[in-house]
């Protein structure tokens, strides 16, 4: 029996260095930022924030993949990780967390089996971790 590989995702889109968004940004599949925003983003896709991406707003994103700076709180509907030179001043909530050493962030964690709109409401919550955590450097 043979095993159906899904087609990958392509990156549909990369903002670059000197990229400056004011306002609301809505993606789908995968996105690489390393620019500057003022705003929300929006999206079930990938977002990908390159180390001098800046973003001054809440994000709500399928996965998160953060090595620049983010001011602001964060939905991870599967998953986020924040790389090495990450630095992230606002509230995280994701089922899936990996920080890597080196990794700040200033704000509470909260991790659950399902994460739902950014409204604030969570459905089939089967596990919750909290942890407040200032300027707290990772292992």
């Amino acid at each position: 029996m043979r095993l159906r590989r899904s087609k990958p995702l392509e990156v549909k889109g990369f903002l670059d260095n000197g990229t400056e968004i004011i306002g609301d940004l809505k993606f789908s599949e995968i996105l690489h930022f390393h620019g500057k925003l003022k705003g929300r983003i929006i999206s079930d896709g990938e977002l990908v924030v390159g180390e001098n991406g800046i973003i001054e707003g809440d994000v709500e994103v399928g996965i998160l993949i953060l090595s620049g700076t983010l001011h602001g709180n964060i939905v991870a509907k599967q998953k986020a990780h924040l790389l090495n030179t990450s630095r992230v001043y606002g509230d995280i909530r994701t089922p899936i967390l990996k920080v890597d050493e080196g990794a700040t962030w200033e704000g509470t964690i909260s991790t659950t089996q399902s994460v739902t709109e950014s409204k604030g409401h969570r459905k089939n919550e089967t596990r919750s971790d909290q942890h407040e955590a200032e300027r707290v450097q990772t292992l």
